[in-house]
């Protein structure tokens, strides 16, 4: 065999690896920039909140407040409140979601704004049943206090309960900020 057979199988060895490392390459950086545009958005900073419970109380209202005393302010429309019911003989849980946000007159919650067990929130309009109060630029700023009711038929916290209401015993309430899917703030309240 010459000396010029012999030299080309390094010439098509060294060809083929280059190809193979420039095409490892471009399924690599596509793998990874799929990856990065996954990623979310960093969750804002809320330094403290602080939650009350009433059960009972005016009219058997039984009001949940969670205020934001301080951190960054964050837009309504990007929060989502989850509502946890448990007792004896109880286990739910209810989203607030697609809160409303547009002026005073359109904060209280309707049944579009629930997923999940509808009847553990009180839509009923002929008590406070605001998101925001008070109702300002579509903004959860500290000082702004997220209001809303729990229903005594789908959960009843007051002792006794009255009537074949469910008795319930804990209420969790996780407000979450919906493009970073964090959770901004926890409360959990045993009455």
């Amino acid at each position: 065999m010459s000396q010029e057979d012999r030299a080309v199988t390094p010439v098509v060895s060294t060809i083929l690896m280059v190809a193979l490392v420039v095409i490892l390459a471009a399924t690599t950086s596509v793998a990874f920039f799929t990856f990065t545009e996954n990623i979310n958005e960093p969750a804002p900073i809320v330094g403290d909140t602080t939650g009350e419970f009433e059960a009972g109380g005016e009219l058997d209202q039984q009001l949940v407040r969670i205020k934001h005393i301080a951190g960054e302010d964050i837009a309504v429309e990007d929060l989502e409140i989850i509502v946890r019911v448990s007792g004896p003989s109880l286990d739910t849980e209810a989203r607030l979601v697609d809160l409303p946000t547009d002026s005073f007159f359109s904060t209280a919650i309707d049944s579009s704004n629930i997923q999940g067990d509808d009847s553990i929130i009180d839509t009923r309009s002929s008590a406070p049943n605001q998101i925001i109060v008070p109702a300002d630029s579509n903004m959860w700023t500290a000082g702004d206090t997220i209001q809303f009711r729990i229903s005594v038929s789908g959960a009843d916290f007051r002792d006794p309960p009255k009537g074949n209401n469910p008795k319930a015993d804990q209420l969790e309430v996780i407000i979450v900020h919906t493009p970073s899917n964090a959770i901004i703030s926890e409360n959990t309240f045993r009455p």
